[in-house]
C-alpha cells in the first residue's frame, strides 16, 4: 500500500478528505496530517510517506515552500499539491518542484482519485529505481572494493588483471595463464580469499560496467556487450537478467524513467 500524509489548514477539508474518501480503493493509507507546512515538514521527515498532499495557502510556510524544503532534504515523496488559486505561476513552481499533480479547490473526489493513480504510477518508478540500486550495492559492493582490503597477493593479482582485461574475451583460464598458476589452484585460491570465485567475480564485474554504460541511449545493447567482453548479445542479456534481475532494456527504462524533476533519477 501506499502511505499518505495531508496537510491542509482547513479542518473541514482535511477531515473530509480523510473519512469520506475511499482509500483503501486506492491501494492507500493515511499515515499522518498536519494543518500547517512547518508541522507538515516535520512529520513527513519522521513518517517517511509515499505520497503527500497539500495545501499552498496555509499560515507561515506554505506548501510549496514545504516541498521546496523537502527536496532540499533529499525526500522523494510524491506530491499532490491543492489551492483555491488557479494561478500560472503556482503551477510553474510546482512543476519545478516535482509535484505530481495540481488540484483546483472546490475538486471532484474523482479528480483526487486520478491524481493518487498518478501519483502512484510514480511512486512505483521511484521504488523500482531505489531496488536496482540496492540490488548493485548487494551484488557489486563487496566485488569493486578497493585493492587495499582484498585478502591474498594471488586474489589482488587476478582483480588487477580482470580490471584491466574485462572488455576481451577472457576466462578463469586466461587469468591463471597470464598468472603463471594452474586454473584450479588460482580458482581455491580466490574462493578462499574472496568468499566467492573467480569466475563469480569476472561476470559480476562485467555485469557492473554494463550497468554504468546502459543508461547511455547512444549505446546499442551489442555495443555495450561488446565493450565487456560479449561478443554475443543474446547471451550477455541471458546473463545480465540472471545476476541483475532484469533484461538490459528493462534495465536501461527504469534508469531513464527514475530521471524525474528534481530527483534527479
Amino acid at each position: 500500500m501506499y502511505s499518505v500524509v495531508i496537510i491542509e489548514d482547513s479542518v473541514l477539508l482535511r477531515q473530509g478528505m480523510i473519512l469520506t474518501f475511499d482509500w483503501r480503493a486506492m491501494n492507500c493509507f493515511v499515515a499522518g496530517e498536519a494543518d500547517n507546512g512547518e508541522d507538515g515538514l516535520a512529520l513527513i521527515k519522521q513518517m517517511q510517506p509515499d505520497i503527500v498532499i497539500t495545501d499552498i495557502r496555509m499560515p507561515g510556510m506554505d506548501g510549496l515552500e514545504m516541498i521546496e524544503t523537502l527536496r532540499a532534504c533529499g525526500s522523494e515523496a510524491v506530491c499532490i499539491v491543492v489551492s483555491a488559486y488557479n494561478e500560472f505561476d503556482y503551477a510553474q513552481r510546482a512543476i519545478r518542484f516535482g509535484v505530481a499533480e495540481f488540484l483546483v479547490k472546490p475538486f471532484e473526489m474523482s479528480e483526487l482519485c486520478r491524481a493518487l493513480q498518478c501519483a502512484a504510477k510514480r511512486v512505483d518508478r521511484i521504488r523500482q529505481v531505489q531496488q536496482i540500486e540496492e540490488k548493485k550495492i548487494v551484488l557489486f559492493g563487496d566485488f569493486l572494493a578497493e585493492e587495499g582490503d582484498l585478502k591474498g597477493k594471488y586474489a589482488e593479482q587476478a582483480v588487477t588483471f580482470i580490471k584491466e582485461h574485462f572488455a576481451e574475451d577472457v576466462g578463469v583460464a586466461d587469468i591463471a595463464d597470464a598468472l603463471n598458476m594452474s586454473e584450479s589452484h588460482l580458482s581455491r585460491v580466490f574462493k578462499e580469499s574472496m568468499g566467492y570465485t573467480l569466475g563469480e567475480y569476472l561476470v559480476s564485474y562485467r555485469m557492473s560496467v554494463a550497468c554504468e554504460m546502459l543508461p547511455d541511449v547512444n549505446l546499442r545493447i551489442s555495443e555495450v556487450a561488446r565493450r565487456i567482453g560479449y561478443s554475443d548479445q543474446r547471451y550477455f542479456s541471458v546473463v545480465f537478467k540472471r545476476i541483475v534481475g532484469m533484461t538490459p532494456n528493462a534495465y536501461r527504462a527504469c534508469s531513464l524513467k527514475g530521471k524525474h524533476p528534481r530527483r534527479p533519477g
